[in-house]
């Protein structure tokens, strides 16, 4: 949104480029000044000076980590969970134990905040840090991390983080959610012609926002969310996916749930100008398994993994197969986190609960997942694309399912899965065509 109040598509604009020959931690480190104190940098530099690459790395996340929550929490606790599908966020939430590290860099790339190339250097920089940690944890020491690594790292968090004062795009954000709350707009405005052209992201994240008003928002701010949401919905209807159209179904069951009439009359609206009452669930079965996957996706992520990834996949899968549509995505997500593992292997535990859930799906269900969800599973994509052990691992995921059997809607992922399936696998293929995909999800 600009200075005078029309809706504009973000992208980030505050890059921070480290040039190429830049190598010393030193210099690195100057573009660092907008959030690092010159205390923090002599901290840092002379960690690198001692070779004590690990505690630099775990310093340097943990800065730009509270440093990306901070700026993601101005936008609204509520929203950010509206985002994150976890229903348990309210304003008060602290953004710092509320969100996981994953989910932050995923919301930044979906907000605009950082490039797909700075979330995929930022995740990556995530893993080697719990890698490393979690080594200190089990007592394998024999191990220990390069300078090239830490310094890598540094690099990555400064040019996507912490080089900047603030994130010029949450504050065009903040701004143009507040207006969806203080007008109501008309369907010839010029705002809903821009958002009707915008990038699937910009829609998606539209739609999020309204339905986070309708469902939080009281008195003329929520008069103004209920009528923008009855008239943009419609309008963008036919190019929602099928996972946002759940979303909209889902939040005219919990605020008719709640009683909130003018919202539930809003939505009510919306749903039946386009025929969309398909996509209100029976019940809110959802959010169980939508917290319950986000538990697996926080421990695969998270410290010691491989231990703690056990008791959360075996909670999701002891949910049953009979995932609503709203949540089956991000289950499915979570538990080929666990079956595939990291750069550095398995929890061998785990991937027991993993398989027993996949093995009882049905094969409509993998062709949902395949049409509707893998396009756009940013930890799968991320995976495949990075190659090591998860690619490794992928073949055989998909010949043990019949995965290159199914119907394709999309010709790149289509081409992905038969890829898979060749006699000599060329995981430098698989990761291509991971990478096609990966770079279609903000367009």
């Amino acid at each position: 949104m600009s200075d005078n109040h029309e809706i504009t598509v973000w992208q980030p604009t505050d890059l921070v480029v480290i040039p190429a020959g830049t190598s010393t931690p030193t210099d690195v480190l100057r573009y660092a000044t907008p959030t690092l104190s010159p205390r923090d940098q002599k901290s840092i530099a002379a960690g690198f000076d001692s070779e004590s690459y690990e505690m630099v790395a775990t310093f340097v996340w943990a800065k730009a980590s509270a440093a990306l929550k901070r700026q993601l929490a101005t936008l609204g606790m509520e929203f950010v969970g509206e985002m994150l599908g976890r229903s348990d966020f309210i304003d008060e939430s602290d953004p710092s134990t509320s969100i996981s590290d994953i989910e932050a860099i995923s919301l930044a790339e979906d907000l605009g905040l950082v490039t797909t190339t700075q979330s995929m250097r930022l995740k990556h920089s995530l893993e080697i840090v719990t890698h490393f940690a979690n080594l200190e944890f089990t007592g394998d020491t024999y191990e220990s991390m390069e300078r090239e690594e830490a310094l890598s790292l540094l690099k990555a968090c400064i040019t996507s983080i912490l080089g900047k004062a603030r994130f010029e795009n949450a504050i065009h954000f903040v701004e143009f959610r507040k207006s969806l709350s203080e007008r109501s707009f008309n369907a010839t405005d010029s705002e809903v012609q821009t958002i009707k052209s915008s990038p699937y992201f910009f829609i998606r994240t539209t739609v999020t926002a309204l339905l986070s008003l309708v469902k939080t928002d009281k008195g003329a701010a929520l008069e103004h969310a209920v009528g923008n949401t009855t008239l943009i919905v419609p309008i963008l209807w036919d190019k929602l996916k099928t996972q946002e159209k759940w979303q909209v179904g889902q939040a005219y069951a919990e605020v008719n749930s709640a009683g909130n009439r003018p919202a539930t009359a809003g939505l009510k609206r919306a749903l039946t100008s386009v025929h969309g009452f398909d996509y209100v669930p029976e019940s809110l079965r959802s959010n169980t398994f939508i917290d319950a996957a986000a538990k697996v996706l926080d421990a695969h992520f998270g410290i010691n993994n491989f231990h703690n990834e056990a008791a959360p996949m075996s909670n999701l899968a002891s949910l049953g197969t009979t995932i609503p549509k709203p949540a089956f995505g991000k289950c499915i997500e979570a538990t080929l986190a666990v079956w595939l593992g990291n750069s550095y292997g398995q929890s061998w535990t785990a991937i027991q609960y993993a398989t027993n859930l996949l093995t009882m799906l049905r094969p409509e269900q993998w062709e949902y997942y395949i049409n509707e969800c893998l396009p756009r599973d940013k930890t799968l994509l991320d995976k495949l694309n990075y190659g090591g052990k998860p690619a490794s691992r992928w073949p055989e995921l998909v010949k043990t399912y019949n995965l290159s059997k199914m119907t394709f809607n999309d010709k790149t992922v289509r081409h992905l899965l038969h890829s898979s399936t060749e006699p000599h696998v060329s995981l430098s293929s698989v990761s291509a065509r991971a990478a096609e995909l990966r770079t279609l999800i903000t367009t």
